[in-house]
């Protein structure tokens, strides 16, 4: 019995021969946008000599709570040439109303308390003010530790998607062995040796890992390429926004990381282990759970941001920059990630079809 189509069905037909004939296209769109955050944070770098504006935690200097409503244009207005370097920002009660001050300068606590007493009317007691100063090569010890701990975190999570996705054993037993190593150097001897001996090194570590990866589970390098343009493509909106950075958006970036897995092995998975779905109903399938997940989190953190903002507190930069990851996290997964592994299993079932003939 011939079978009737529908109306609804025909739409639906001609939507998906479009997605199949014109779907690699689509990489164009987060291509530009790689490339675009790569340039930028490039020329970054070049001005700044670093990745990121850093505040006063890793950098070192002095912070000083002082309990007061002071506006913060008169402060600024009248120490700003006593104080070089100065930032100023305030922190408020439960009831959104300012009662703290927080001073923050590069220069050491001795010299700035003097002129902070003068200006206040005060002298600045435990009572009244808290005093906190880190030193230059204390803060820039932790920054390091800090880039490394992301760098680990970041190629462990790849490796667990590798052992997750590859089949033979041998391969997963020799990612985790080289991810070993890979981060033995970076925490134990990456600053015993010369820059360019370190960094040749380093090279070599990730030459190794993706190469292991593209050749023997696309998919993996799938989800590992996009969790690393989540990164770079956050980077560069903070970079660009001029937010600076404390020891809490590197965690921020951290938990970035975890974020951005969850809807590629999601989707992932659903692709590899489908059975009778075409792909195309699968990728619809998993974007619907995917986007569903994502935007709670977005909500959940928005409203969050909300209430904590007036507080003035770390929160703020973590929810910040987790907010523009997921952002684009949107676009990674279900543009490059998606059609990353179409491309993949649509080659791979020509090739099996070749060889059967």
């Amino acid at each position: 019995m011939e079978k009737i189509t529908t109306s609804s069905e025909v739409p639906k037909r001609g939507l998906n021969e479009t997605f199949n004939k014109h779907y690699k296209l689509i990489l164009i769109i987060p291509i530009i946008l790689l490339l675009s955050s790569i340039a930028y944070i490039s020329y970054f770098y070049s001005q700044n000599n670093d990745f990121i504006h850093r505040d006063l935690s890793l950098t070192g200097g002095t912070t000083i709570t002082v309990f007061s409503n002071v506006s913060l244009a008169e402060l600024e207005n009248a120490l700003s040439d006593k104080i070089p370097n100065m930032e100023v920002r305030y922190l408020s009660d439960s009831s959104g109303n300012q009662n703290q001050i927080v001073i923050m300068t590069s220069q050491k606590p001795e010299e700035v308390i003097p002129t902070l007493e003068n200006y206040f009317g005060f002298t600045l007691t435990e009572d009244n003010s808290s005093v906190e100063f880190t030193g230059s090569s204390l803060s820039e010890s932790f920054y390091k530790q800090l880039g490394i701990t992301v760098l680990i975190a970041f190629f462990w999570m790849a490796a667990v998607v590798f052992v997750i996705f590859a089949k033979k054993w041998r391969l997963k037993f020799l990612a985790i062995a080289i991810n070993l190593l890979f981060g033995i150097f970076l925490g134990k001897m990456f600053f015993s040796f010369e820059i360019v001996i370190s960094l040749i090194i380093l090279l070599v570590f990730i030459a190794a890992i993706v190469f292991l990866y593209i050749k023997y589970s696309m998919p993996s390098f799938a989800v590992m390429f996009c969790a690393f343009a989540d990164i770079i493509m956050t980077l560069a909106v903070v970079d660009l926004i001029g937010m600076k950075i404390a020891g809490a958006g590197i965690v921020a970036f951290l938990m970035l990381i975890g974020y951005s897995v969850d809807t590629d092995i999601l989707l992932t998975t659903r692709i590899l282990t489908r059975k009778e779905n075409s792909i195309n109903k699968e990728i619809f399938g998993a974007f619907k759970t995917g986007m569903t997940m994502t935007l709670t989190a977005i909500s959940a953190l928005a409203v969050a941001l909300i209430f904590v903002r007036p507080f003035g507190t770390v929160l703020n930069q973590m929810f910040d920059i987790i907010l523009i990851g997921l952002f684009f996290d949107i676009i990674n997964t279900w543009l490059t990630n998606t059609v990353l592994l179409k491309w993949f299993i649509e080659s791979k079932e020509k090739h099996n079809e070749e060889v059967r003939l």
